[in-house]
């Protein structure tokens, strides 16, 4: 594994007028797995774009198999067998699974599509992945799950030698992120080598060999994994001691009031049971988390407390929200936000911002009552309400004309809960709330939801498929398994380890570790 694959010197890359990367110099040796680290804003994800053509650096020489290149666009890079999976998909919904993974080179004879042909061949992409879904399939239709395994698969197809992964499993499940390790072995035998963008420190453990530390736009050093541990890492990528843990109080206390309570609620789309039977209340002043792997139903529980279900779902049950009862039938998001409930997404570019505007734009959307005199927005009270949030979220740069489409992602999420909290939201619903969102920043989102459930009575439903998350932010934990409450538990008297038990449905393998912990 000594024989570099993929060498960047000296990389220069401007915005602007606004300098990003700094003199970067990078390798990947052959058949290596490189963890590319940093927070949100470090640069990773604009180093690698350099690379693929959809960035042209300022600066710098590319390497690739011994040749120096220079990519024009994404399309050339791939014909040359450099792919790339962006944390942004680049699907098209409209279209089919087998046509997203051949966009551009379906095959054909005499001017003909062979569709059978191209179908087989998806097939066969999506087996080496370990994914069932069918190339017939819109893509519109898929769980975020299904989509990103489409944009790997495409990928794929191209017979890399330089595969790039920028967040690969930040919408997997842990059978798919299973899937997603063995075929990254797979890659790894052939001597593929793959840069791996995260913020999922563990995955670095798991399976990298080296990784190299980027901060600011500049390069902090390159390190074997073994030679790391997780604190070390976490203290290179900020630049200061920072816990790679989220800190929480071990003591439960009970809520006085509750601000929801959920009975024997089912919901149906098309005669499919999304989940059933759940019953639970979110206190004023709580964190509940709902644990469990993507496609459990959490996040169409979220978005029947939100009303944002499409209109033919059938919902039975009770919802009684700040003591009274919900009609379902009239609930939907405006209703839900008058009312004070807020909801953080799982997919923030398409749901949750529009990224073409400012943070003013986006953080007044779901607040016009606290701006507006009449239907006119009074532009010193937006100014000042938005600034106000700027700061309680600690938003960089600290700018309100600035346009989402300039910030990071943690930032951009830190503008999607400011505006819920810009709403004065009395419950928020947050749905995979640090997907793609650095250690730092996560911290600091998870500061500012302690803050307002301490000093404003918010309560928090945090959907989540991400234990440590759960384990360290929530007071309960409810697990979620196939639409089913399973069981109901107390971080403090519970471990990681129970935890997953429970969540993939091993219920003496929980029981037991359990009682290891007592």
């Amino acid at each position: 594994m000594d024989e570099v694959a993929l060498k960047m010197t000296n990389v220069n890359k401007s915005f602007g007028g606004v300098q990003v990367l700094y003199d970067v110099s990078f390798d990947v040796r052959a058949g290596e797995v490189h963890a590319l680290l940093g927070e949100n804003g470090a640069g990773k994800s604009v180093l690698m774009k350099t690379l693929m053509g959809v960035h042209r650096p300022d600066s710098g020489d590319y390497i690739v198999a011994g040749k120096h290149v220079r990519f024009n666009n994404p399309t050339e890079a791939q014909r040359n067998h450099v792919s790339m999976v962006y944390q942004e998909f680049g699907l098209v919904k409209y279209l089919t699974v087998a046509e997203n993974i051949f966009m551009g080179r379906l095959p054909s004879r005499r001017g003909m599509i062979r569709w059978g042909y191209t179908r087989e061949q998806a097939v066969g992409v999506l087996d080496s992945l370990g994914s069932d879904v069918p190339p017939t399939a819109i893509v519109g239709d898929l769980k975020v799950a299904d989509q990103q395994e489409v944009e790997i698969a495409r990928a794929l197809s191209y017979d890399p030698v330089v595969f790039v992964m920028d967040e690969p499993s930040s919408a997997l499940s842990y059978d798919e992120i299973g899937h997603l390790y063995e075929l990254i072995n797979t890659l790894r035998a052939r001597g593929v080598a793959m840069v791996y963008i995260t913020h999922k420190l563990n995955e670095v453990f798991d399976i990298a060999d080296r990784c190299t530390v980027i901060r600011d736009g500049s390069i902090v050093g390159t390190y074997d994994i073994s030679a790391l541990d997780i604190s070390t890492l976490v203290e290179k990528m900020t630049g200061k001691k920072v816990s790679a843990e989220i800190v929480r109080e071990d003591i439960y206390k009970k809520s006085k009031a509750n601000i929801i309570e959920l009975q024997n609620l089912e919901a149906r789309e098309k005669g499919k049971v999304l989940f059933s039977d759940v019953n639970l209340t979110v206190g004023k002043g709580e964190i509940v988390g709902i644990a469990g792997q993507i496609g459990a139903g959490k996040t169409e529980l979220g978005k029947t407390i939100f009303g944002a279900l499409p209109k033919t779902t059938v919902i039975t049950g009770k919802m009684i929200f700040d003591g009274e009862e919900i009609a379902f039938k009239g609930l939907n998001p405006s209703s839900a936000k008058k009312m004070g409930i807020g909801f953080v997404t799982e997919d923030r570019q398409a749901e949750g911002m529009i990224t073409e505007q400012s943070v003013l734009f986006n953080t007044i959307l779901p607040a016009f009552h606290r701006v507006t005199r009449g239907f006119v927005i009074i532009g010193r009270l937006a100014r000042d309400m938005v600034r106000g949030i700027i700061k309680d979220v600690a938003l960089r740069p600290p700018d309100p004309n600035r346009l989402l489409k300039f910030l990071s992602g943690g930032n951009q999420q830190k503008v999607v809960l400011g505006k819920w909290l810009a709403a004065q939201s009395k419950l928020l619903l947050l749905d995979e709330p640090t997907r793609g969102v650095d250690v730092g920043a996560r911290e600091e989102i998870y500061d500012v939801v302690r803050q307002q459930v301490r000093e404003k009575g918010l309560g928090v439903l945090l959907f989540s498929s991400d234990l440590r998350e759960i384990m360290l932010a929530a007071d309960r934990i409810i697990v979620m398994r196939l639409g089913k409450i399973t069981h109901e538990l107390l971080p403090h008297k519970t471990s990681e380890k129970q935890l997953l038990h429970f969540v993939l449905g091993e219920e003496e393998e929980g029981e037991a570790a359990g009682n290891k912990k007592e």
